[in-house]
């Protein structure tokens, strides 16, 4: 057993080149499952509960703000790695990447590993007595193998 504290590191992108959002926030990964209930007679409780569809969605707060950041959450035209412009047209939309989330506490590291992911949402908030900190959501689902998430609690106990 280990307990985590604070904050963690997300990256994203392709196994091999992944990008660190910097100056993280915070990040919220959330496991649904919906499920269907067999009630039978006057029973109030159910006689049988099955489990049919589950999905992993997730959000996450960086207040490093660069392109290419924004490109791998938004998708766009016209991008070149290191530049400062990204063009959005009509068509554009985002594409699948890989995101990995790790918190380290007294030497015990707690990684998420999720293999694709999908941006299905991002928002800046402007204030006059706040940082600019993008807001992104996301929601996970599985690679060619049927994979869709790693979790390594890194407890050795």
């Amino acid at each position: 057993m280990s307990y985590q504290f604070g904050i963690g590191t997300l990256y994203g992108g392709p196994a091999l080149s992944e990008m660190e959002f910097g100056c993280v926030q915070g990040v919220t990964l959330d496991f649904g499952f919906d499920k269907a209930m067999l009630h039978c007679g006057s029973g109030l409780y159910p006689s049988d509960v099955r489990i049919h569809t589950a999905s992993i969605t997730g959000k996450a707060q960086y207040a490093d703000i660069d392109g290419e950041s924004l490109y791998m959450l938004l998708g766009g035209d016209g991008f070149t790695p290191g530049s400062d412009l990204i063009t959005l047209k009509n068509t554009t939309k985002p594409t699948g990447f890989r995101i990995r989330f790790l918190t380290e506490t007294d030497g015990i590291q707690l990684v998420f590993t999720m293999l694709n992911v999908i941006t299905d949402s991002l928002s800046f908030g402007f204030s006059r007595t706040d940082y600019v900190i993008p807001d992104f959501g996301f929601t996970c689902f599985a690679d060619n193998t049927g994979t869709v998430a790693t979790i390594d609690t890194g407890d050795a106990s």
